[in-house]
């Protein structure tokens, strides 16, 4: 008999690796978190695309550090799987006699990467993986009232259509729940990438002052941390649903004194955003993913009771998993659109009121930029980059006036000369 050959929803192309069959049948269901929503035009083929896309930049990586050129055995993995527990070991025993540089290199790294003022927030940053504090984990959606439950039934919503002009509250309350978990996913995806901040050449060299040792550690470790989070997928779903194994931890917290002092012209910051973890690249990707989620606040609905509830659906540990999996590659498409201006010297700093703006775009419209980000229809990605060139003008202008307002108190600041002390609590 002639067998076969099952065509895969993933393309894998010619890797020899597979994520986890689980994984395979989440990204691929239309009843998934993603997979439902508007800003997936094509519904779970674009989740598939953007996954797959992903996983194979990983695995791409993961040769490179181990020079192993096919990682789809078992043996193989369960060889990577201890070393990356050894590694994690080491790793902490080496961080534990270096704990105050490594963290003030962490808010140091950080607040480069995303170029924030820095005196917008307060910092409270912990390397220590007893004060990660579960309690504070929200691990699945919040239930619904009775009066959302009635209204779902009679309404029948499942999914907003772009068309609809007279939305019900139920069905607008469904399209911010989707505007929220396509934010959560970009800004997932935007502190992944501070897993490997030990790579920039700045970061590499005070490593090594810290200890040599740490630099090759942390990119073994945390190839292999990447790769095994598809490949071994049901673990990390479980784990995510429980809280058990958490090695970071971040959230945004009233700031200490925060709009109790100071004139109206003197702007005291209200926002701490605190950042715990076990490690360093982990501490990075926590203290990124609380700068980014602070501006992603701009994203809620203005009903503070529409926005509660929002959250009460979306911010949920559970949901974390698929997004750190989607989130990079969604969030490297949208990096791809930008207008070359916006990398320009001249406007450094200028991502977060891009960000500002563009969270602020009404959930309806919000959603159909994102669709057009992540089509693969080229003429889609270019209705994207015209809209990315407005928001970029309407951000400019608001961080000029910004700067204007403030004169030249917070022009050009130099991370070198921070005051950092409230990091080492």
């Amino acid at each position: 008999m002639k067998s076969k050959k099952i065509k895969e929803a993933i393309d894998y192309g010619d890797y020899p690796e597979r994520m986890g069959r689980n994984l395979e049948r989440t990204a691929g269901s239309p009843d998934s978190l993603y997979g439902s929503n508007p800003a997936m035009g094509r519904g779970p083929q674009d989740v598939e695309r953007l996954i797959g896309e992903r996983f194979k930049k990983i695995v791409d990586h993961l040769r490179r550090v181990t020079n192993i050129q096919d990682l789809s055995s078992g043996q193989v993995q369960q060889m990577l799987f201890g070393e990356m527990m050894n590694g994690f070991s080491r790793i902490v025993q080496i961080e534990n006699r270096h704990i105050p540089a490594l963290k003030a290199l962490a808010l140091e790294a950080c607040i480069e990467e995303t170029e924030i003022n820095p005196n917008w927030y307060q910092f409270e940053l912990s390397l220590n993986a007893n004060d990660i504090n579960t309690s504070k984990f929200r691990f699945s959606p919040e239930e619904e009232s009775d009066d959302e439950e009635q209204e779902t039934s009679q309404t029948g919503v499942e999914i907003p259509s772009f068309d609809i002009e007279d939305l019900t509250p139920q069905e607008q309350l469904e399209l911010e729940k989707h505007k929220r978990n396509i934010i959560n996913a970009i800004v997932q995806g935007a502190a992944k990438k501070a897993h490997h901040i030990y790579e920039k050449p700045e970061v590499k060299a005070r490593l090594d002052e810290i200890d040599p040792a740490l630099h090759p550690l942390y990119r073994r470790v945390m190839s292999i941390t990447d790769f095994m989070y598809f490949t071994m997928d049901e673990m990390i779903d479980r784990m995510s649903q429980t809280g058990s194994g958490v090695i970071g931890q971040n959230y945004l917290d009233q700031a200490d004194g925060g709009g109790d002092e100071g004139g109206e012209d003197e702007h005291p910051v209200d926002t701490k955003i605190v950042a715990k973890a076990t490690m360093f690249p982990v501490l990075c990707h926590e203290l990124i993913k609380g700068i980014k989620e602070a501006t992603a606040r701009h994203g809620l609905p203005k009903d503070v009771t529409m926005a509660q509830k929002v959250m009460g659906q979306t911010d949920v540990l559970s949901n974390e998993p698929i997004q750190l999996r989607m989130g990079p590659e969604l969030y490297e498409k949208l990096r791809m659109l930008l207008p070359d201006e916006m990398f320009l010297d001249e406007n450094k700093g200028l991502i977060s009121w891009f960000e500002q703006v563009l969270y602020e775009i009404p959930a309806k419209e919000f959603l159909k930029i994102i669709s057009n980000v992540v089509s693969a229809d080229e003429s889609k990605n270019r209705l994207a980059q015209a809209k990315f060139v407005e928001v970029m003008r309407e951000a400019m202008t608001l961080k000029r006036e910004y700067d204007e307002y403030n004169d030249d108190e917070e022009d050009d600041i130099n991370p070198d000369d921070i005051d950092i002390s409230d990091a080492f609590k």
